[in-house]
């Protein structure tokens, strides 16, 4: 952890020495004052931010080298692979297939460099909306499955947010006090111009009564596979958001069609 906020540390332009000394006191504890392979503190902190990076990244790689030969078990060997990703920043770098391709349809900023680094959409949002947002695509109704373990309005609050501040359409998005610990099973977003905006709570007040809690803990984010009867209990709980709301659904999807029938 050290070493990830040395980095840290050197990105955002702050003495970084604090954490070398521990650093090194940390190798010396664990070799017994064996002498140990040299580490690359270079000029850290100088005005050259770039030489610092440079730096930097060596410095992880030697730290890390030095540590797999005293430690080796996986935890820690995951955490040395995390570290050198940092440094290399090779979590979502791809070979860009559209470099120097001739053709206005592929807009330019594709075309620009030889890799391209993506970030995982669950990151970003845990809920797919700007994969249907673009304005080409012209969508009229979005009908949002919330499966997020926490706060079961924090992907679609998000949404609106990141909408506002790019000129996206999305309507406004108020939640009633005391529905986020205890939502209900089926809340529509509107406004003037954007779409439509259909948002059902895994586990809500209808489906799971006063144990939304309990049904939440069930089923977290970091858990083993699976039994049978988990997801059989769990396919029927999910059916019933559609199965409950089947009329409320066909209202929005009607509305929707009417005024998009009205506008032509």
């Amino acid at each position: 952890m050290q070493l990830m906020d040395m980095n840290l540390s050197v990105l955002t332009g702050k003495d970084p020495s604090a954490f070398d000394e521990s650093i090194r006191t940390t190798l010396n504890d664990l070799s017994g004052d064996q002498s140990q392979p040299m580490l690359l503190l270079g000029t850290l902190g100088a005005a050259d931010e770039e030489a610092d990076k440079l730096n930097m990244k060596s410095y992880s790689l030697n730290v890390c080298n030095s540590l797999s030969g005293w430690i080796r078990f996986w935890p820690f060997d995951a955490w040395t692979s995390i570290i050198k990703c940092m440094n290399q920043w090779t979590w979502g770098r791809n070979h860009n297939f559209l470099h120097n391709v001739t053709g206005e349809a592929v807009p330019s900023t594709l075309l620009e460099t030889e890799t391209r680094d993506y970030e995982d959409a669950g990151l970003l949002l845990n809920s797919p909306y700007f994969s249907v947002l673009r304005k080409e695509r012209d969508i009229d109704l979005i009908i949002s499955l919330d499966f997020s373990e926490g706060d079961p309005f924090l992907t679609v609050k998000e949404a609106a947010k990141t909408c506002k501040e790019l000129n996206i359409p999305f309507p406004e998005v108020n939640i009633p006090s005391g529905h986020s610990e205890i939502p209900m099973d089926f809340y529509v977003f509107t406004g003037q111009n954007t779409p439509t905006v259909i948002h059902i709570p895994l586990f809500n007040m209808v489906n799971c009564g006063d144990k939304i809690e309990a049904w939440r803990k069930k089923y977290t984010t970091f858990q083993g596979p699976y039994s049978a009867e988990m997801i059989t209990d769990l396919v029927e709980v999910a059916g019933k958001n559609i199965t409950n709301n089947k009329d409320g659904l066909l209202e929005q999807i009607r509305a929707v069609v009417g005024q998009k029938g009205s506008r032509r």
